[in-house]
């Protein structure tokens, strides 16, 4: 009886209307559009249609599931499975790759019982920046539904395979979807189509009412993808998006929610409503991605990793629960996994790459296809890790900048409505151990810092980016954050300041950079190496050499701000001049009236050839510098060697002996290690203890020699041992790492009875954070051999322990690879070659 309801209400409703039937009436749905008057229905029989459309009129396109009862079971309905609207035939280079495109007006048109797949998106234009001029970037969203000034009811749908996905792969044939993948709607009159610019379009629609809240309720979602809002991405609306009771691919079962990333407002201004919906459940918060052996279709397990980031970005759960994304070593880019990007980082996220050598990010972007390799906004505990990132060209993007990485506000603008600077939010985001290397923007080719406060940058190396204006390196515009133990070293500006940084509009807080060497950079003028307008700024142990301003003004300039630089050398720059008030202490630097300051003094580096900025023994930096960096009479340092710390980004120090082996006789354990490289060797100071944090029970001795016997051990007992190295006049190093040995007999009736078999033990403790030991027996002397593997097969630490008697011996393993770099948390896999037996166990680290 509902079916014959629902016909006569739809008969009456439509009395003075026309139904335009598909292919009946007309051979093509475009066609239908265009002969249709506002209030008409265009009606779609069953069937594939590789259409590209253009909607910009109120009417209404749906297939015969319009007379069906939908209210249960719609999904398995044949006129919503069967009547497919395709984008696979749109090239992939086209502006218009989306299914449906619905524009201008404030249009309210009804689309029902439809299936989209295989849409590409459309290329939008976007200004970021009021500030760039004409500078607009390029992007393409929506991959089914284009929506821009339209608010179209949208129900009873299918959207499959749609944007940039494993399925849908455009390689370097075409731009990736940027966001949207499902569908984009676009509110903002900042944002224009594409190729507006060269058909001259003129809208004569007319303008209605923008309603509070948007209709996309009962609609069906299967791998879409792109780099934000994968299946809804909406900009510049400020009202609600009401997605109820339609289904996901996967969901947060406990809030009833899927993330930010997958329905994504830019500004945060819209709403989205999502009662009743349904998926699978997001069961896990670890997930790994392999770039040789992961599938997007894998569960994404160490042993069945997924291919992308992107697919695991889908799977964060909303709340305060971290998700952990590991990434092993291998190649992540557009051509080689179909990974997509800008990719957005939604809160509560932990991306980490296994070695930042080898876990290699390449946006493949160019002047012509722009992106950068990541966007973080105004979020929570983020942390991106161990990764080089290369490839990311943003000059379009404008006054936001970063190349590689973008750190930005919620909010584009620049300026308040009064014309003061707009102010900065907090957001939680640690960048760490990276290496940002050939990237270009408009301001701050590796990273840019937009009107954000609290973002950390540590341990990161940013090398050989450009930038069209500000910041070759690092771009802040509001940003306050702390950089520290970072390289930012032969990046430049093409026409303007700061060739390795820029730092613009701190207001009253303070962006500091500890131990930072800035060097190699260039600038066209102000700034060789950095340009500070109206900021604070604090540069504590900052090395600034080698860099060049071609318009012979400065290495460092301050314009209408704090600039504080206090144990650090500014030397060797063309020109060697810090332009603007200063506030110098403790520094070698060119010339000032601080506090303790050294005047054009050769600080002595290592290796200025090699890029070795560190100090020689005799320095005239070395304890140079201060304790007590803000002068309150309190040290703020603590930790360095000598009688003060020294001048620059790296204190002088003794590197620890590496390399250790050892070797078992009877009850005496000989302890072999690297000899030393530093001039003026002493002495090596050997402890041992039977307690691996060395608190009690610690015996030290000192030795000329790089080895070291200890005699008449005792049996069954774990022994451990490090050293460290005296230089000169009782300057010590830091501890090794610990390495340790059993000795293990078992004496029946005075006969000494030796193991009779090899055997490698399984670690202890298992899992382990962060040691664990590792014992092995050997029934023989023989030489010994051990490697620890990733999951990858990938080496990441070797003990060559060398000749090795009978027994059972022992070892500390500190989580470390062999550049002594942390590695991530996962499984491991340890091997014993001694002789001809080899033996492996796999053992897990957690973090």
């Amino acid at each position: 009886m509902k079916v014959y309801l629902s016909l006569l209400l739809f008969s009456i409703s439509f009395l003075f209307a026309t139904i335009i039937h598909i292919p009946e009436d007309a051979s093509s749905i475009q066609e239908g559009i265009d002969e249709a008057d506002p209030g008409d229905t265009v009606l779609v029989s069953q069937g594939i249609y590789y259409e590209n459309l253009l909607l910009e009129t109120e009417i209404t396109i749906a297939s015969h599931a319009l007379f069906d009862d939908l209210d249960s079971d719609w999904l398995s309905n044949e006129h919503i499975n069967n009547t497919i609207i395709s984008g696979a035939q749109t090239p992939a280079d086209s502006p218009q790759g989306s299914c449906l495109i619905i524009r201008n007006g404030n249009i309210a048109p009804t689309i029902l019982g439809l299936t989209f797949q295989d849409g590409i998106g459309t290329s939008m234009r976007i200004a970021d920046c009021e500030v760039s001029g004409e500078v607009s970037r390029k992007e393409k969203s929506g991959g089914a539904v284009l929506m821009y000034k339209a608010y179209p009811i949208i129900k009873y749908n299918r959207f499959i395979n749609n944007g940039s996905t494993s399925e849908n792969n455009q390689n370097e044939d075409g731009m990736a979807t940027t966001n949207g993948g499902a569908m984009s709607h676009y509110s903002n009159d900042e944002v224009e189509f594409d190729e507006d610019r060269l058909s001259g379009y003129v809208n004569t629609s007319t303008n209605r009412d923008i309603p509070n809240t948007m209709d996309i309720q009962n609609n069906y979602f299967e791998n879409n993808g792109s780099g934000d809002g994968e299946n809804f991405y909406s900009f510049g609306f400020e009202g609600s998006i009401d997605l109820s009771n339609s289904i996901f691919d996967n969901i947060d079962c406990e809030a009833n929610k899927v993330n930010d990333f997958v329905l994504n407002s830019k500004t945060k201004q819209a709403e989205y409503i999502q009662n009743n919906i349904s998926g699978n459940c997001i069961e896990e918060n670890t997930y790994y991605v392999h770039a040789g052996i992961g599938n997007d279709s894998h569960p994404g397990t160490e042993e069945e990793p997924f291919l992308t980031i992107r697919k695991v970005l889908s799977l964060v759960k909303e709340g305060a629960i971290t998700t952990y994304i590991y990434v092993a070593d291998g190649l992540y880019s557009p051509s080689t996994t179909g990974e997509i990007f800008p990719l957005t980082i939604p809160d509560h996220v932990h991306l980490i790459g296994e070695s930042w050598e080898n876990t290699v990010i390449d946006v493949e972007a160019s002047s012509e296809k722009q992106a950068r390799g990541f966007i973080v906004r105004e979020v929570e505990d983020v942390v991106i890790s161990n990764f080089t990132i290369t490839g990311g060209s943003a000059e379009d993007a404008g006054c936001q900048g970063g190349g590689a990485i973008s750190l930005q506000n919620d909010d584009d603008a620049v300026f308040n409505a009064n014309g003061s600077f707009a102010t900065f939010d907090s957001s939680n985001v640690l960048l760490e151990n990276l290496y940002l290397t050939g990237n270009h923007a408009y301001n701050g080719g590796g990273i840019g810092v937009f009107r954000l406060i609290g973002p950390r940058i540590n341990n990161v190396i940013v090398e050989n980016n450009t930038a069209l204006t500000h910041g070759g390196g690092i771009f802040h515009h509001a940003g306050v954050t702390e950089i520290s133990n970072t390289i930012i070293s032969g990046n430049s500006t093409e026409d303007m300041h700061g060739g390795g940084l820029s730092i613009y509009v701190t207001e009253t807080e303070t962006t500091v950079l500890t131990n930072v060497e800035i060097t190699n950079n260039s600038a066209a003028f102000w700034g060789g190496a950095a340009m500070f307008f109206q900021a604070k700024v604090d540069m504590i142990h900052t090395t600034v050499s080698q860099n060049t301003d071609y318009a012979n003004n400065s290495v460092l300039k301050n314009q209408n701000g704090e600039l504080n630089i206090v144990n650090s050398i500014v030397w060797d720059n063309t020109p060697n001049v810090t332009d603007g008030n200063a506030s110098i202490t403790y520094s070698n630097v060119s010339s000032g009236a601080g506090e303790g300051n050294i005047f054009n003094v050769d600080p002595l580096f290592v290796n200025v050839e090699e890029g070795d900025y560190s100090l020689i023994t005799d320095s005239p930096c070395k304890d140079a510098g201060t304790a007590d960096i803000d002068g309150d009479g309190e040290n703020d340092i603590l930790d360095f060697y000598g009688d003060a710390p020294d001048m620059g980004a790296y204190e002088y120090g003794i590197a620890p002996p590496t390399e250790f082996s050892f070797n078992i006789e009877n009850t005496s354990i000989t302890v072999t290690w690297n000899e030393s490289t530093e001039d003026n060797v002493q002495y090596y100071g050997i402890q041992i203890s039977t307690d691996s944090l060395f608190n009690s029970n610690v015996v030290e001795n000192l030795t000329p020699d790089n080895y070291y016997t200890f005699n008449e051990l005792e049996y069954n007992v774990v022994y451990y041992f490090r050293v460290a190295t005296m230089v000169g006049q009782n300057e010590w190093s830091d501890y090794s790492e610990i390495v340790s040995a059993t000795i293990e007999f078992v004496h029946n009736d005075k006969e000494e009875l030796l193991p009779i078999s090899f055997e490698l033990k399984q670690n202890y403790p298992n899992p382990f954070n962060p040691t664990t030991s590792i014992t092995y027996v050997l029934p023989k002397n023989v030489d010994v051999n051990i490697d620890i593997h990733n999951v990858n097969g990938v080496l990441i630490k070797s003990y060559n322990v060398g000749n090795v008697s009978a027994g059972i011996h022992s070892f500390l393993w500190d989580g470390k690879n062999n550049y002594g770099d942390n590695v991530s948390a996962g499984m491991y896999f340890y091997t014993l070659n001694a002789g001809k037996y080899i033996s492996t166990n796999k053992m897990i680290l957690l973090k």
